[in-house]
């Protein structure tokens, strides 16, 4: 049976020593956090939907999980982020929350962007796998969007496994039987799983695809997915929040704040 190296060596992307070579990756503990127990992780990374990025920005707004790890890599875009009028690199952050009534721990991990080339993400990726091994991970579960044309509004959560695993939790949403899931957010539960024996979900929440190539979020599905992570992991999220984003979704909650962008060449 070929392994995921096997399959990638021959494909020229690997070994990883190789490409590692060609990059740069930093990780720096903004505060150290080890001998958790029971650690479950929250993975995205921005897509093109975005819908799952927002929810883990959303998961850690709510919870008010405490930032311990950044993660920079040259093979991100070429650019900067401007926040309160300084700048900084694009980077990974990973936010630790634990529950106050058990031992249970959370790690949220998302970013500003994917690496641009397959090569970056593959090193990117294994990265990611690694720090989740390093925290004791036991199961990670990664959102993602999922286009299709939504008629009539309809939204609906999907999953898949990295391995013939029956979830009863997730009884209620339909398993995808096939088709591909591009970049990290794909990339990394396998990474883990077949390297470090991590166990995950992928969920994907049917996004618009009209309003995906408006290129506007579709606050729908990120509510969908907040709904259904707070169900299945019984996370402390009041219900005002979630019904925050379902204003936001539909127009009720305008924000007149305006992003910059500035492109050099």
């Amino acid at each position: 049976m070929k392994t995921l190296k096997s399959c990638l060596g021959s494909l020229g992307i690997f070994p990883l020593e190789m490409v590692r070579e060609m990059y740069e990756i930093t990780v720096r503990e903004v505060k150290p956090k080890r001998g958790l127990e029971e650690v479950v992780c929250v993975h995205a990374l921005p897509d093109m939907t975005e819908v799952g990025a927002l929810a883990v920005r959303k998961i850690v707004e709510a919870l008010n999980a405490e930032k311990i790890i950044e993660v920079e890599f040259t093979d991100m875009p070429p650019m900067v982020i401007v926040e309160n009028g300084v700048v900084r690199p694009p980077q990974i952050q990973v936010y630790l929350w634990s529950s106050p009534s058990d031992e249970r721990s959370l790690l949220l991990v998302t970013g500003d962007d994917q690496p641009m080339t397959a090569p970056g993400i593959y090193t990117l990726s294994e990265q990611i796998a690694k720090l989740l091994a390093d925290f004791k991970v036991k199961f990670l579960i990664t959102l993602g969007g999922y286009l299709s044309e939504c008629e009539n509004g309809e939204r609906k959560v999907y999953f898949t496994s990295t391995g013939d695993l029956e979830f009863p939790e997730m009884k209620k949403l339909e398993r995808m039987p096939k088709g591909e899931i591009i970049g990290a957010n794909g990339l990394v539960p396998v990474i883990a799983k077949e390297k470090y024996g991590i166990e995950g979900v992928i969920l994907l929440s049917k996004v618009d695809s009209k309003v995906a190539i408006a290129g506007k979020t579709d606050l729908e599905a990120t509510k969908l997915l907040l709904k259904t992570l707070k169900e299945y992991l019984n996370l402390p999220i009041e219900d005002d929040r979630i019904r925050k984003e379902d204003e936001e979704a539909n127009g009720e909650d305008e924000s007149n704040e305006v992003e910059f962008q500035s492109y050099i060449y």
